[in-house]
């Protein structure tokens, strides 16, 4: 197999979901490839209790510069590009690539593109509140590929949020929270919809294997293949 571009992921928001990246990036690498092979790639982890706590309060430009200054190592050791490995983290993506100076992998181009492969211009949402309120995540996806996001209602998405922070980020899999998700899942089938964007990278170690009502579109997994993909391509 010839050299591969070497993939940077900024992580710990979750480390829970950082594990999964890098265990799907491999798995796609060896499916791909062959044998034993792995992805060259370099992992940079965030504490994540500080960025949750700055957050809270409001103090964005910390948790922005915190992921910058990530994404900068990354460039430092020798990444050729880099992903976030967390759907939140994307409300910073443009200032994080200008500081890092690497090509930055969005989540959502994949997303958008297997929605768009499929048809699609209107999914159902769901992930933490950031995601599912009205502003970056939702209005990134309207405004460079034409797709709708539509998330579940208020106390929906509270309940959502919870899950992931209280739970998920703590690898806690509960069999009662997993009927919820996939109740709310089945009410946005009841209104119409015909897709559901997975916009938390916790959410899968939930929903794994559990049989949804509607097409979920893993955010995390689509993500991780788009990145051996771009590893694997060959430089123009």
């Amino acid at each position: 197999m010839p050299q591969t571009r070497l993939i940077g992921l900024v992580g710990g928001m979750s480390w829970e979901s950082s594990a999964l990246y890098y265990r799907l990036v491999n798995e796609t690498m060896q499916r791909r490839a062959g044998g034993h092979h792995n992805a060259s790639s370099i992992l940079v982890t965030l504490d994540f209790e500080p960025l949750l706590q700055a957050g809270a309060g409001g103090r964005w430009d910390e948790v922005a510069g915190a992921i910058a200054q990530a994404g900068q190592r990354l460039a430092r050791a020798g990444a050729d590009f880099f992903l976030l490995t967390a759907n939140t983290a994307h409300r910073f993506a443009d200032e994080v690539q200008r500081s890092a100076g690497l090509p930055l992998l969005h989540i959502g181009t994949p997303t958008a593109g297997a929605l768009r492969a499929a048809g699609l211009q209107r999914a159902g949402l769901i992930g933490t509140r950031h995601v599912t309120a009205p502003g970056f995540y939702r209005d990134w996806y309207q405004i460079h590929h034409g797709i709708e996001l539509v998330p579940p209602g208020a106390a929906d998405c509270a309940m959502l949020d919870a899950i992931i922070v209280d739970e998920l980020t703590h690898g806690r899999i509960d069999a009662g929270s997993r009927r919820r998700v996939l109740a709310v899942i089945d009410r946005m089938r009841l209104a119409g919809l015909q897709a559901v964007v997975v916009g938390c990278t916790e959410l899968p170690l939930l929903l794994d294997g559990a049989p949804a009502p509607l097409a979920c579109y893993d955010t995390t997994r689509l993500h991780a293949e788009a990145a051996v993909e771009l590893a694997l391509a060959t430089p123009s």
